[in-house]
């Protein structure tokens, strides 16, 4: 006797291969990592590890990019991580992308005020006369509402008028931060000294205050500051029941995605490195991190443009508010499509399963995204509760590399050693990758638990930071194992339920 409940999603195949690659790279956060990247460097960037960290952290990432083309591959679903994940353990798999959902959330909550908050400090270093009006918060949160809701609604609208619109985003993104790399080259260094004069003396003459950590530890130490780039090349997967031809779009959507945004990110570095100079972001770090002078503002690329003052240069630094707008563009329908799969497998609302036939959009997943967006980002903003979500999201980082990466990583090493595989690929070469990219992301859980001061900017012992950043995950099973109880009660045997590989 067979016994089936989850139906078809309603969702359509209509996303070629190209348009996922854009998709892929506007959304997997490499456009934002060089403003972290470079604000670590008065830390690990002595000498040529600056430079070094960049290839090393690329590279020691290809298993984990291998696994996710296979499963790509494989597993061409709606939310098709999870379902593979939650195929080989329903408990552990749902809680670890249950907690991957919410904490996208999160991450969708900051980018949004992160896109304001952008453009006012570009303002600020143009002295617009309206800069006071962008970063006052209540005027934040109202531009921060506005810009997530026309995103959202645009998808509630129609399923493929956001897909296109983030294909769109993400194009403009790419090209004006290409542009922006390609543009400092160009410049002697002459001229950008001039330009900014006393504040490039002041900050260079900071570096020599700092005392830089090379060797293994420095490059490691450098190369942790990418993890939050280089572990997500999922987003093909999640879209895998709107995506057509799989194998290229597979192919292109990862594989050409880690190679292209590998190329384009070291790029980018590499062209302000040597346009400013080593020194001047090791000073404007060392000054960020000890609040001296426009520290603040010196670290970030796009105001360094800014300060250029010749009309490209300020285009461009404007252009960055895209460059935060293009992953939010993203997770907005990420989030809509892992809810829909948790739906659809019975464990979450069925409402929340719903899609237009209209506009083949989930529309009820996108207006509980709304309302949780918005809640967090006037929490964030508005509330005397905000440090304690800026606290939250800070933490997130470590709550998605723990508690979905890895815990996910483990869960599929652990079955894969045990023979159940679930993909079709030689076993011994699966547990090959799931070692060596388990051990790549332990080594940077180590430097995030160790000094989180300097990479969650938050502080607290690694027990400490372990347990908090459970909550999610720990909430994720709880959650599972009362509607398991619940649904048996309802003749649905909920586990028999995640033995089928769900239909599109």
């Amino acid at each position: 006797m067979s016994f089936f409940v989850r139906e078809s999603t309603g969702l359509v195949r209509e996303v070629g291969p190209y348009k996922l690659l854009l998709m892929s790279m506007g959304y997997n956060g490499f456009l934002i990592i060089p403003f972290v990247y470079l604000a670590g460097l008065y830390l690990y960037g002595a000498g040529s590890i600056a430079y070094s960290a960049l290839i090393i952290s690329w590279v020691i990432f290809i298993p984990g990019a291998l696994l996710w083309y296979f499963i790509t591959r494989q597993y061409p679903r709606t939310a098709g991580d999870y379902v593979y994940f939650s195929r080989l353990n329903p408990p552990i798999g749902f809680a670890a992308w249950f907690n991957f959902t919410v904490g996208e959330m999160l991450y969708d909550a900051v980018l949004v005020y992160f896109a304001v908050a952008q453009l006012g400090m570009v303002m600020q270093a143009l002295n617009n006369p309206l800069t006071n009006v962008v970063l006052n918060p209540r005027y934040e949160f109202i531009m921060a509402v506005v810009l997530i809701t026309v995103l959202i609604m645009v998808n509630i609208v129609s399923a493929r008028a956001g897909l296109t619109m983030f294909a769109a985003i993400s194009l403009i993104a790419l090209a004006t931060f290409m542009t922006s790399a390609i543009y400092v080259l160009s410049l002697p260094r002459s001229f950008i000294e001039g330009v900014l004069g006393s504040a490039y003396i002041e900050t260079v003459s900071e570096a020599s205050k700092v005392s830089v950590t090379g060797g293994l530890y420095g490059l490691f130490g450098m190369a942790a500051f990418t993890t939050a780039v280089w572990a997500y090349v999922n987003y093909p997967v999640t879209i895998g029941g709107e995506i057509r031809r799989d194998k290229l779009t597979a192919l292109l959507g990862v594989i050409s995605m880690f190679v292209l945004g590998g190329l384009f990110f070291t790029i980018f570095i590499v062209a302000f490195l040597k346009g400013f100079g080593l020194s001047f972001y090791v000073g404007a770090g060392y000054m960020n991190a000890n609040s001296v002078d426009n520290g603040s503002l010196l670290i970030n690329p796009a105001v360094d443009l800014a300060l250029l003052h010749t009309p490209l240069a300020i285009v461009l630094a404007y252009s960055s508010v895209l460059w935060y707008v293009a992953p939010v563009t993203g997770v907005i329908i990420q989030v809509s499509r892992y809810l829909l799969a948790f739906s659809m497998d019975r464990t979450l609302p069925r409402l929340l399963s719903y899609v237009s036939l209209r506009t083949h959009s989930p529309v009820v997943a996108h207006l509980v995204d709304l309302v949780i967006t918005v809640a967090l980002m006037y929490i964030l903003i508005l509330t005397p509760l905000s440090s304690a979500l800026l606290y939250a999201i800070d933490l997130d980082a470590l709550i998605l590399l723990v508690f979905t990466f890895i815990a996910s990583v483990l869960l599929a090493l652990i079955m894969h050693v045990r023979g159940i595989t679930k993909l079709g690929m030689d076993r011994k070469a699966l547990i090959a990758l799931d070692v060596i990219y388990l051990a790549v992301l332990s080594i940077f859980a180590y430097y995030w638990l160790t000094q989180p001061q300097y990479y969650l900017f938050i502080s607290g012992n690694p027990l400490q930071l372990l347990a908090e950043s459970s909550a999610i995950f720990v909430i994720g099973l709880i959650i599972f194992i009362v509607t398991d109880y619940i649904r048996s009660r309802q003749g649905i045997p909920l586990r028999l339920v995640y033995m089928e590989i769900p239909p599109e």
